[in-house]
This record gives structure tokens, C-alpha cells and sequence, in this order.
């Protein structure tokens, strides 16, 4: 089961780092070799290339590994709900898994740049929870103040907006995934038919079209650190 959000393909963010690394080693060797005048230029260029790199390796706190359509790929989230990402319709590289690595990873992302979010918009706190309806449209605490301005800035900023909806949704999933690992448990120990009718009878609750499924929400604290809970239950 997986779920695309935007033109997203794998983003590798090793790839730039050390190809600016190997620059870099090779600029040096060469001003070893030329003219102090020449080497003094090359030596100017390679502090740029450094520090190019030392930008690159700052943010590579940003870049997490995701379970994609196509394994495990380095994607950098900012870049990827930002549209960074250009890949073919339907590619299963722009495919997130419903897996806790990559919940995990939306509710460490969220956590390290929400507070910023609201900081840039003049919010001065966090609500103490979002959810979504059943629609896909945020619902806020009736006794948040800043309810407004938060959907305008939202509205403002789509890559926040996308990457919320995208941590509820993969939730979600998971959630529902995990309700029924007790099911594939034991439907895959049961030895006779009658076993098995049993099991798919147990749980025939999960199994039907109209099923209720986990309420997920994005809980944040007051300094504005993500929780993703279902059914008040942390999730991951």
C-alpha cells in the first residue's frame, strides 16, 4: 500500500557532498603543481568549493532514508514536498510507504521546522493538535486562537501544508496496517479451513468496506514538538 504525494523521484543527497568533496581534493593536488600567482587563484577557488561543501553537509540533517515504491532512498523532505523532485506519472519513485521509518522521519522533520513555520508567521503558538477529516480538509481546536492565520499561512506555503497532510496520511495507513497484523498472524498459522474461517470471522470487523479506522492527530507540545498519535495512542 502506498500513497503519492507530488512529482517526487530518490534524491541521493550523498551524491553532491562528495562529488564537492572529490572537486575540492582535486583542486588542491593541482595548486601543488602550478605557479604561486595560479595557485593562489586556485587556492581561492577551492575555500569557495569548501565552503559550498561545508553548506551542503549542513543540511544534510534535512536528508532522511525513506522507504519508497523502489527501497530505501535519501530524500531530502524539504526538497521533496517543495517539488524539488521531477520524476515520470505513476513512477514508483515518487511512492512513500505507510512504514514507521518514514513516519518517524515526517514527525523528526516536522518537529525541527514548524516552530520556525509559525516564528516566520507571526504564530505565536502551535495548536495542540491537527487532524483531518474525512475530506482531507485540516481541522484545528475550536479554542485555538490562531486558527486563521494558520490556514493562511498554510495556504501561503504548500510544501508545509502538503507535508502535514502527507504524516496524517501515511498514519493512516499505518495504523491500519498495524490493526491487522494480528489477523495475518494467525491466518497465517491456521492449519485447516475451518481455521482459517474462523480467523477471517474474528476479524471480519477489519475486513469489510465500512470499517472504522484509527482517528489519527498530529499533537504538538508547547515548544511545538510532533507527536502523531492513533486513537490517543503514540503511533510510532
Amino acid at each position: 500500500m502506498a500513497i503519492q504525494f507530488g512529482n517526487a523521484q530518490s534524491y541521493l543527497g550523498i551524491l553532491s557532498k562528495t562529488t564537492a568533496a572529490v572537486e575540492a581534493s582535486e583542486v588542491h593536488t593541482a595548486a601543488n603543481t602550478l605557479p604561486s600567482s595560479q595557485a593562489g587563484a586556485e587556492s581561492a577557488d577551492r575555500s569557495t568549493r569548501i565552503s559550498a561543501l561545508g553548506q551542503t553537509v549542513s543540511s544534510a540533517e534535512d536528508v532522511y532514508p525513506m522507504d519508497t515504491g523502489k527501497g530505501e532512498k535519501n530524500l531530502s523532505l524539504s526538497t521533496y514536498f517543495n517539488g524539488g523532485y521531477s520524476s515520470p506519472a505513476l513512477s514508483l519513485d515518487g511512492l512513500l510507504i505507510p512504514s514507521e521509518k518514514n513516519v518517524r522521519a515526517l514527525q523528526d522533520h516536522i518537529s525541527k521546522v514548524f516552530p520556525d513555520f509559525l516564528a516566520e508567521h507571526d504564530i505565536p503558538e502551535a495548536p495542540d493538535s491537527i487532524r483531518y477529516d474525512s475530506s482531507g480538509n485540516m481541522v484545528l481546536p475550536a479554542d485555538y486562537p490562531y486558527a486563521d492565520q494558520l490556514k493562511a499561512a498554510l495556504d501561503e506555503n504548500p510544501a508545509m501544508a502538503r507535508e502535514l497532510s502527507t504524516a496524517n496520511a501515511l498514519s493512516s495507513h499505518l495504523a491500519a496496517l498495524k490493526e491487522l497484523e494480528p489477523f495475518h498472524e494467525e491466518y497465517a498459522q491456521a492449519q485447516s479451513q475451518a481455521e482459517i474461517d474462523a480467523v477471517i470471522n474474528k476479524y471480519s470487523h477489519l475486513l469489510n468496506d465500512n470499517r472504522s479506522y484509527p482517528e489519527i492527530a498530529l499533537m504538538f507540545s508547547d515548544d511545538g514538538t510532533l507527536r502523531i498519535s492513533a486513537d490517543g495512542t503514540a503511533l510510532v
